[in-house]
């Protein structure tokens, strides 16, 4: 296994032993008389709350639930569903567990299940794209069938997603839903969306018991990292992340708060606009700006103990399906350059900027502000580029507004919050960031479509994984068709007399736990 700083079997192992010594405490905690009561600090913006559009927010806030979950151990694991097997080359036999009941005191039922996916799979169709479903029938009323377009393996793996969540189908006259009903351990009360801030309530007769706090608020939006710092140091919130990056220390040294930095299965990397064209066409060009970038740099004196220097693969160390034999990019300007030449880039003005039949090599870098790493990882990553002769423009704007320059001669996201591990399964991440129908830059291999949908309808785990493995050797070693630059670790931040929270790196980036409770 590679060995790092958060080596990821040892983070499992320290979650795990948490969640046990939770369960030994359970109730000798001692609660602060009445008040248990958590405000969150929440970087991304919700900006609704119909569960067909939004609930990934109300999975991680515990408010609504999938047939499946994901475990902290990357497992799947029962949730509305208690078991399943497969009924047929193209379909899955869910079985419900009898005793789930809906907030409202209803039974949850298989018209409930495929209502609710339905709807969201119409209103939401890149769901229905990312499920991979094709049908949902009831066998009966605790019992649905679920067939997939395609035969897939992976198909329990990927109700674990949390856009996929199960609600109760409450609709107002004009189809929307205001208040959604869901299953979780905390209950919806309001959402204000011109504040953008949600409130919540335990639910008393949640079937594992009720949560430790009473009730929670979560004030989403909080974009800019300074922010969120002023509003945990000020009080204004009980529980944020992704402070400042050199405000770390000082906050472990602050007696107020407690201070977490733990894995996550996320990264930063570079990713091409469109590998389809000049001059990301050509596989030396992608391979020169790989060797530019200087990730141990980046990683030591950016991101300050919060990620490491990627080893060239950015599925995250530790994971079963992830190809430890990848051989990256060690950064080396010399082979950058020799590349670029062979590539027919040379600097024929002798104004330090390459140019090939005419065209200066001038590109522009865009990255996001809500994570306070990337500026700062874009600028490094422009210096470097200076310094083989590709000069680039670094700007910085919301993530939406990038989307709409993509088709800029040279453009090239720096990303974060790469996420390999929405599911536990490798079929979310390596589908739409590999499979030429799926990804947005243009990227297309026919022998690694190939084995995306062959490992898609494979059954056996092993030979799955093998299959996985081949595809990242392809995607990473020759064709460069994106640069991994390190491994993302989050950085929570709560008041001191907030306790029990459990990291569980399989989300995005965190969600809360039923065991979270005052002092």
């Amino acid at each position: 296994m590679h060995e790092c700083r958060f080596n990821l079997t040892n983070a499992i192992l320290a979650i795990t032993a948490i969640i046990v010594g939770l369960i030994f405490i359970g109730c000798s905690v001692t609660l602060a008389g009445s008040d248990q009561n958590l405000i969150i600090g929440e970087v991304w913006a919700m900006g609704g709350i119909d569960p067909a559009l939004y609930s990934y927010n109300l999975n991680n806030f515990l408010v609504a639930e999938g047939l499946t979950s994901i475990s902290p151990e990357f497992e799947i694991v029962p949730c509305i569903a208690k078991s399943w097997e497969t009924v047929g080359d193209d379909t899955w036999r869910f079985h419900l567990n009898e005793d789930i009941l809906f907030h409202d005191g209803s039974k949850v039922t298989a018209d409930d299940v495929s209502e609710s996916l339905k709807r969201t799979m119409e209103m939401n169709p890149s769901v229905k794209g990312q499920l991979n479903i094709k049908d949902i029938t009831k066998v009966d009323d605790n019992t649905v069938d679920i067939t997939t377009e395609t035969p897939d393996a992976s198909l329990p793996a990927r109700l674990a997603y949390g856009r996929a969540s199960i609600y109760k189908n409450n609709e107002e006259s004009d189809g929307s839903i205001s208040k959604p009903i869901c299953t979780g351990p905390f209950k919806f009360v309001s959402y204000d969306k011109a504040s953008d801030t949600l409130e919540l309530a335990k639910n008393e007769n949640y079937r594992d018991g009720a949560p430790l706090l009473d009730t929670v608020t979560v004030k989403f939006g909080i974009g800019d990292a300074n922010a969120r710092e002023m509003a945990i140091e000020s009080g204004e919130v009980d529980f944020t992340t992704e402070p400042p990056l050199g405000s770390t220390a000082r906050l472990q040294d602050n007696p107020d708060l407690n201070v977490t930095i733990h894995l996550l299965c996320q990264g930063y990397k570079l990713k091409f606009g469109d590998v389809s064209k000049a001059p990301y066409d050509d596989v030396r060009v992608r391979k020169a700006i790989a060797y530019a970038i200087d990730r141990e740099s980046i990683a030591d004196d950016i991101l300050l103990g919060r990620g490491k220097a990627s080893d060239g693969n950015a599925l995250t160390p530790g994971l079963a399906w992830r190809n430890n034999e990848i051989e990256g990019y060690s950064y080396n300007m010399e082979k950058a350059k020799e590349l670029l030449a062979e590539a027919g880039w040379e600097d024929t003005d002798s104004d330090g900027i390459l140019d090939k039949d005419g065209q200066t090599f001038k590109i522009t870098l865009y990255t996001w502000p809500q994570r306070p790493a990337l500026p700062l990882i874009e600028q490094a990553v422009q210096s470097q580029l200076k310094e083989i002769g590709i000069e680039a423009e670094a700007r910085v704007m919301e993530s939406d507004a990038i989307s709409e320059r993509v088709g800029e001669w040279g453009m090239i996201w720096v990303g974060g919050g790469d996420a390999c591990m929405m599911i536990p399964d490798p079929s979310y991440y390596i589908e739409n960031e590999f499979l030429s129908t799926e990804v947005d830059y243009h990227y297309a291999n026919p022998e690694v479509d190939d084995l995306i949908l062959e490992a898609r309808s494979t059954f056996d785990s092993e030979k799955r994984n093998d299959l996985y493995k081949q595809v990242q050797k392809i995607v990473y070693d020759e064709d460069c068709a994106q640069i991994p630059i390190a491994y993302h670790y989050l950085c929570v931040v709560t008041k001191n007399d907030v306790k029990g929270y459990v990291p569980n790196p399989a989300h995005h980036d965190y969600c809360i736990n039923t065991g979270i409770y005052r002092e």
